[in-house]
């Protein structure tokens, strides 16, 4: 484990002293695919699995430096047949999520992406919906706002001061399992967000088949990057907690070729050459059985929630 601050945390949603028991080891993806140093924990009382310990303050910064999040990746010219399908996986997923917000606030209405990187989903929303933004790296705030014209806080949400009873829809595409203190992240939501206002949380899903099939593999642990692995149950508790009911769910499919390309990747890079045979198999067993038991039990590789403010 790379030198620094870390520390014990606790469950966000249980009582304070509620244990919990070892989950999995896992390594950091992007820096020391070799190594094993990171550890999961199963809370005691509501099974939520989370990092512990996990890194602090500014040492938590070091981890977001590696390439693999540079916020400009999706901007840059795509070579080969990877970069190819995952630019045209982006678009298709930039405008399922156009229509899927369609679905929710009226044209006029105002959304809040939390998390919003360059600003690609913003862009395809603004001539429709009166759109902003927070983003907490400063390049890719400052190029969501010099380029594309949006208007895009930097820094974390409760350092915006935005307007109470302001948004009809509050978005984190991918965005809450980073966040130190989730429940705050949702208690100031429920604070901008109008009386009928809601809330879209997006997550993968660690009880998905493919999270079974690659087990430390699993890129969407991404460790010590993602802190908290919600499964349905675990959200919606939070989200009651915070003043939300649970309205409705799916899944994110192109989710599950994402991290079933990247996990067979990651096992490439941990266990050496010897996985090339095994590869083309464990992809089509992963994938498809992924989605296959997504379909039958809501275990989907990711999934998107959609909560209703209410009062507390």
């Amino acid at each position: 484990m790379t030198a620094g601050h870390w520390a014990e945390v606790a469950c966000p949603i249980c009582p304070p002293g509620t244990g919990n028991t070892p989950f999995l080891v896992c390594s950091d993806r992007l820096r020391e695919p070799q190594l094993r140093n990171y550890h999961l924990v199963r809370c005691s009382g509501c099974k939520l699995i989370y990092l512990n310990p996990r890194p602090i303050s500014d040492e938590a910064e070091i981890f977001y430096r590696d390439e693999g999040y540079d916020p400009f990746i999706s901007l840059e010219t795509p070579r080969g047949l990877f970069e190819n399908s995952y630019r045209l996986a982006r678009r298709l997923t930039t405008t399922w999520k156009r229509r899927l917000v369609s679905r929710y606030v009226r044209p006029g209405g105002r959304i809040l992406d939390v998390g919003c990187g360059t600003g690609e989903f913003l862009t395809a929303l603004k001539e429709d919906y009166r759109c902003e933004g927070v983003e907490p790296e400063p390049r890719a705030a400052r190029w969501a706002r010099e380029r594309l014209g949006l208007t895009v806080f930097t820094g974390a949400l409760s350092a915006a001061s935005l307007q109470s009873g302001s948004y009809d829809l509050v978005t984190m595409w991918h965005v809450l399992e980073h966040l130190p203190d989730p429940a705050l992240e949702l208690t100031e939501i429920h604070r901008l967000l109008t009386g009928s206002g809601r809330l879209l949380i997006a997550l993968p899903n660690i009880r998905s088949l493919d999270a079974a099939v690659y087990g430390p593999c699993w890129v969407a642990l991404d460790a010590p990057r993602h802190l908290w692995h919600f499964s349905h149950p675990q959200l919606e508790q939070l989200a009651h907690q915070t003043g939300f009911r649970l309205s409705a769910t799916g899944m994110l499919s192109l989710d599950t070729f994402y991290n079933v390309i990247l996990s067979e990747k990651l096992c490439f890079n941990m266990r050496g050459h010897g996985q090339f045979i095994l590869t083309p198999f464990r992809m089509t067993a992963a994938a498809v059985g992924s989605l296959l038991w997504g379909a039958l039990s809501g275990q989907h590789s990711g999934r998107y929630f959609i909560f209703r403010k209410h009062n507390r």
